[in-house]
């Protein structure tokens, strides 16, 4: 046997095309899986430690961390945003397990969301069922992302099992439907459910699917400030009390986000007829000149509802019953 013959009987190493590839995209596949952490280690390295506290709590750290169960997209309110919840709320909440799991369920989406998948006033379902508003702002030199009413401080945080964004305030649980937050007697709205009756309303905003709107509700404080003979006439008239509730609803969901800092006019459903912005000395936004927000972003089923000071009139009640505008 010859020199050559003895070195041709030698085989040497070599890898098949198809097995190459293979080895290459499990090599990557590995690569990616030890480089980023888990989404809870990721948030726990991301001051949202109060977040992974309260994911242990719940029994749902485990499977944010577990691979074969996503991925997911954590919307992760930092330790700040936790500050802001009163202390009596969370421990309350931290007191009722399943309402707890159904909160941090409201702060996470099946699958990898990317910042430029986003679209401006798209609604994404949360694991729990519950729908999450986008809000996408840009100016010259930068672009601004919401989930309802929380700004985006860290965008895109890559974990080995999914997608982290580290936000600014707690998410809103809906707290049933529009309806139903009316009627809720924490909120002293209730008397503006009188109006939406005899609009023949109710069953419009009563609904978990479908459309979704924006009611700007007057208290009921501001509904008795007002000229209660006017009131009747609208309250005792189907067209009147249409058009007056229609005036309180923008069709579609807006958080405060989206109109606090803003002036111009907002679109009701009172078909040509809209809801002038403007601006006090504080930079809050007021409605028709005297309409402030008391309290912003209390999230239903169907929309959000935002509660206010004063009754807003469109113009054709006010000259057609003699009443006063706002």
């Amino acid at each position: 046997m010859t020199d050559k013959t003895a070195q041709d009987n030698k085989v040497p190493l070599r890898v098949q095309p198809r097995a190459m590839k293979l080895f290459i995209v499990l090599s990557v596949c590995l690569a990616v899986s030890t480089a980023y952490p888990n989404l809870v280690d990721l948030a726990n390295a991301n001051n949202a430690t109060t977040l992974v506290g309260l994911l242990n709590s719940a029994g749902l750290a485990d499977i944010l961390k577990d691979p074969s169960q996503g991925p997911f997209t954590l919307l992760a309110p930092s330790d700040a945003a936790f500050a802001k919840v009163p202390s009596a709320d969370l421990q309350a909440l931290k007191a009722d397990n399943a309402q707890l799991q159904e909160v941090l369920k409201y702060h996470v989406m099946k699958g990898e969301v990317f910042e430029w998948d986003l679209v401006n006033h798209e609604v994404i379902p949360s694991l729990n069922g519950h729908s999450i508003r986008v809000y996408v702002r840009s100016s010259s030199n930068a672009q601004s992302t919401y989930f309802n009413q929380a700004k985006v401080v860290i965008s895109e945080l890559q974990a080995s099992n999914g997608v982290l964004y580290l936000i600014d305030e707690v998410l809103n649980m809906p707290e049933g439907t529009i309806d139903d937050i009316i009627m809720n007697p924490d909120y002293s709205i209730n008397n503006f459910m009188d109006f939406i009756k005899e609009a023949k309303l109710t069953n419009i905003f009563n609904r978990t699917t479908g459309n979704r709107y924006t009611m700007f509700v007057p208290t009921n404080q501001a509904l008795a400030s007002m000229d209660q003979g006017f009131l009747t006439q609208i309250k005792n008239s189907y067209i009147n009390a249409r058009h007056l509730v229609d005036y309180h609803v923008h069709p579609g969901t807006s958080h405060a986000t989206s109109i606090l800092g803003f002036s111009g006019r907002l679109s009701t459903m009172y078909r040509g007829h809209y809801i002038n912005l403007s601006q006090d000395a504080n930079n809050n936004t007021v409605l028709n000149n005297v309409a402030k927000i008391i309290q912003a972003d209390i999230e239903a089923e169907d929309g959000v509802v935002h509660i206010i000071s004063h009754v807003l009139i469109p113009s054709t009640l006010s000259s057609g019953l003699g009443g006063v505008v706002g």
